[in-house]
């Protein structure tokens, strides 16, 4: 579909993509800790790999298989034992459909993965962060000689970007330290693409170091920057020497500075798998629209939603009242996990509307103080009539990844 005003922006897949033996050899040579990965596992006799969910489009079985033929072409087969944990952070478990997605068949690690379950008892407390955070870990993680963290990095609305550090906190925390730390994305500082000041990478790397000097296993990161099964970048070293290693790569792939530095009357927002399968994880696709409206613009969310609106917590303040400034106040004196995106919602539509095309009932859509929409075209002819002229229209692409940005992005 094409407006008369459209400007659409989608993500630039052009760079090369890595070969199998290309991603091998850069497990052969790390950016920084280890010289190569062989030199990490040759004195462990067992290594915990810990792997994201399907909530991350990172390609887990495909960096696995990699690793699987590095570790038999360097002598290493049968020598070290592997096994794997999911690092959910808040997320629900995986099923055991979506845990074959992510091990199934990979040897020896479809037998020995295990999921990490936020709220359980078993967690290792290393101490407070300097923002306040308890830091408590599963306590999987010390019954292991070394831990392989394997991430993929892409742009994220309040931590600046995944991967690295995200591994461990949230990915294997307990479910009181995932909320301190979220806590921190009410500040304007905690925005996507930006780490330099942002409390909520900060107090994440703070504690990831915490973990790392504290526990008994020795700890290495790999870190892709991916689309799907395609792999532009791979570095392996430290947790945060990995993840620092493919950024330029994550921001030249999912971030566009466009040649104006005027903002948008209307911004399409289209979410793409994974993020959206539930409200709550498309509402990133939002974020990354956000900055490029005019003050009284209107955002369009399109995601199917076909899982509904995602953890409870962030729609039941969000139905609790009528009252937006209310609703804001509370989780200001009260926060709780997922709040932040209640709050960040909410704050956006103080100045803007939003209409949402997905599968979700209309009564839910209206609980969010949003707008529910049949489709695309129907709400652009609606919108058309409030402007004398054609308004100008951004529609991004894979929103809930890709983050364009005006000529005045700051």
């Amino acid at each position: 579909m094409k407006f008369d005003s459209d400007v659409v922006v989608s993500p630039d897949f052009g760079l090369d993509v890595l070969s199998e033996s290309c991603l091998i050899s850069r497990l052969d040579c790390c950016v920084d800790g280890y010289r190569s990965v062989n030199g990490f596992l040759s004195d462990l006799d067992s290594v915990l790999v810990i792997l994201n969910d399907l909530k991350r489009d990172t390609p887990t079985k495909k960096v696995l298989e990699c690793l699987d033929s590095y570790v038999d072409l360097s002598g290493l087969g049968g020598s070290v034992c592997f096994s794997g944990l999911v690092a959910t952070g808040s997320h629900s478990p995986p099923t055991d459909r979506e845990l074959d997605s992510i091990v199934g068949g990979i040897s020896g690690l479809e037998d020995r993965t295990f999921v990490h379950r936020a709220q359980d008892d078993s967690y290792v407390d290393v101490g407070v962060t300097s923002r306040g955070t308890p830091i408590k870990i599963d306590s999987f993680l010390s019954d292991f000689d070394g831990v392989i963290c394997i991430n993929s990095v892409e742009p994220h609305y309040f931590a600046g970007y995944t991967g690295g550090r995200k591994s461990i906190i949230p990915g294997v925390a307990h479910y009181k330290t995932i909320e301190r730390n979220h806590e921190h994305a009410l500040s304007s500082k905690a925005k996507v693409l930006h780490l330099d000041d942002n409390p909520v990478h900060l107090d994440m790397v703070e504690g990831c170091q915490m973990v790392i000097d504290q526990l008994k296993p020795v700890f290495l990161g790999i870190n892709v920057v991916s689309d799907g099964e395609r792999i532009f970048d791979l570095k392996s070293g430290t947790v945060m020497g990995s993840f620092h290693g493919v950024l330029d790569t994550a921001e030249a792939l999912y971030s566009l500075e466009m040649d104006r530095r005027d903002k948008f009357d209307v911004v399409i927002s289209k979410v793409g798998e994974p993020l959206n399968k539930n409200l709550y994880q498309s509402l990133k696709g939002f974020e990354h629209g956000r900055s490029l409206l005019k003050e009284n613009g209107v955002l369009i969310l399109v995601s199917k939603c076909s899982e509904g609106v995602g953890p409870s917590e962030f729609y039941k303040r969000l139905k609790k009242s009528g009252n937006p400034e209310k609703i804001m106040k509370e989780i200001e004196e009260n926060y709780t996990l997922g709040s932040h995106k209640t709050y960040s919602l909410l704050e956006f539509l103080k100045k803007h509307e939003m209409y949402i095309v997905s599968s979700l009932p209309d009564n839910v859509i209206q609980n969010c103080f949003c707008k529910p929409a049949s489709g695309i075209e129907e709400t652009i002819k609606k919108i058309k009539k409030r402007y004398e002229k054609d308004p100008d229209i951004l529609v991004i692409n894979n929103s809930g990844k890709f983050v364009p940005k005006l000529k005045n992005y700051e």
